[in-house]
């Protein structure tokens, strides 16, 4: 009996990987801008209007990106910013983490002090940044002091809604085996509401490194931020550029080592997203 060989697919399953449609998609982003930057700069506004002064190709930021990191210039600034990024977002995750966990177990307390915590994170980092800088000078702490500004409150409060929204049903389940309050926190509590608090640290990411921005901005010596400033001062768009790109990439990496270690700490919760992405794509 002849059995039917198993078709190969037409195309590898690879082909359709998420990375690979990501890569190709920023891959396609750069070849569009390099083309309009060419096709525009053949037409007379270009020269007219001086755009050389205000747009640049990728090619141009790529070459920008060479002539920084042969100066140093390059190294010297990400190692300022991401001393800033790192000591404010730290010292915002040993901040928010315990004061969510604190706030959402004693409801009189924070019936106390959430209208401080409404006002402070309402408030434009901003409109701090300039009192801070006045009243601790320049430097790598008041930096990373706005930093922490920026990251503190979505790590805090999405640790107080992830306490708030574990499931009771647990909770009972475990005393009713003699299980003790510490026991309840550290084996129901916390893993239960892990998925919010890595949420609330990769939502902080963002604020974080507008934080970075904004402080380099007010009062800096040194610090992407601070080269971005000097050189749209000085109209060279190649390395404001690239304190750019460099400013999203810390950010891209920071996502997806926030990513990595929640799928590390809580592989169940990643087990279920996928079964659920899984269920959406068979429907």
């Amino acid at each position: 009996m002849i059995t039917a060989a198993k078709r190969l697919p037409l195309i590898p399953a690879w082909w359709h990987s998420p990375q690979l449609t990501g890569a190709l998609s920023v891959l396609g982003g750069i070849a569009l801008w390099q083309l309009f930057y060419d096709g525009l700069a053949r037409t007379g506004y270009f020269q007219a209007y001086a755009i050389h002064h205000f747009f640049v190709s990728p090619w141009q930021v790529a070459q920008s990106f060479a002539e920084l990191y042969r100066s140093g210039e390059l190294i010297r600034n990400c190692y300022f910013s991401f001393l800033e990024f790192f000591y404010g977002f730290l010292l915002a995750i040993a901040v928010g983490v315990p004061f969510g966990f604190f706030l959402a177990t004693q409801p009189k307390v924070n019936n106390y002090l959430d209208p401080w915590i409404s006002c402070i994170y309402a408030t434009p980092r901003v409109a701090l940044a300039p009192i801070i800088v006045v009243w601790f000078g320049l430097g790598i702490f008041p930096s990373s002091l706005i930093v922490f500004l920026g990251a503190v409150f979505p790590i805090l409060l999405n640790t107080y809604t992830g306490i708030k929204s574990v499931r009771q049903n647990l909770i009972d389940v475990v005393r009713a085996f003699g299980g003790s309050p510490a026991q309840i926190f550290f084996k129901v509590m916390i893993p239960d509401a892990t998925p919010a608090i890595i949420a609330g640290m990769r939502l902080a990411v963002g604020r974080a490194v507008i934080g970075v921005v904004v402080a380099e901005l007010f009062g800096a010596e040194a610090g992407l931020g601070f080269m971005v400033y000097l050189y749209s001062q000085r109209f060279m768009p190649g390395p404001v550029f690239v304190g750019i790109v460099v400013l999203v990439m810390f950010g891209i990496l920071a996502f997806v080592a926030l990513e990595k270690l929640q799928r590390w700490i809580s592989p169940w919760y990643a087990h279920q997203l996928q079964h659920q992405v899984q269920g959406m794509e068979m429907e």
